[in-house]
């Protein structure tokens, strides 16, 4: 999946969650969200390596509970902070549902105490380079795809109350 599902995700976790009301709290829910993918962002600025490949060590369960159980504590008690690592647990949910066509398919779930890797492939992926372009037809419609169903729900559900916390001080001045 790309960051536009798992960020509709991160909406509806902070949503959902009863986390506060501030932009702090939403980019922690939107940080928590993608960053099973911090993977991307290490081979971007250190070159390609072993430790860098896409799923490999930071798809995990291990690997999302420690880093947004940590994050959680930005939170006040409550439901909020659960809302946040379920929003961590999400990605991998959404990472689960896609295909996977790079080799080995799949993310291993249980690392470190197993290397069987899961993969159900029903969703349409995304072309990286090498492997297309980036900016091709077939990836503009699996990123509608992406917002028709994992962002637009969301915003129609939480409509009113965005807009409200949107609008409201309390949300800027955090």
């Amino acid at each position: 999946m790309s960051p536009v599902a798992h960020t509709g995700l991160a909406v509806l976790g902070w949503q959902a969650g009863s986390a506060p009301r501030t932009w702090k709290a939403l980019g922690l829910f939107v940080l928590v969200s993608n960053l099973a993918d911090v993977d991307f962002l290490l081979t971007f600025l250190f070159g390609p390596r072993p430790v860098f490949v896409h799923q490999a060590y930071t798809h995990n369960l291990v690997f999302v509970l420690v880093l947004s159980g940590l994050l959680a504590l930005a939170l006040p008690r409550g439901r909020g902070r659960l809302a946040l690592i379920s929003t961590g647990l999400s990605h991998l949910a959404a990472d689960f549902i896609v295909i996977d066509t790079l080799p080995p398919v799949g993310f291993r779930l249980l690392f470190p105490f197993s290397e069987a890797l899961f993969n159900v492939g029903l969703f349409p992926y995304l072309v990286r380079p090498p492997y297309g372009a980036v900016l091709s037809a077939r990836n503009a419609v699996a990123l509608s795809l992406e917002a028709a169903v994992f962002v637009l729900p969301v915003v129609a559900i939480y409509a009113r109350r965005l807009r409200r916390d949107l609008r409201a001080k309390e949300f800027w001045m955090a």
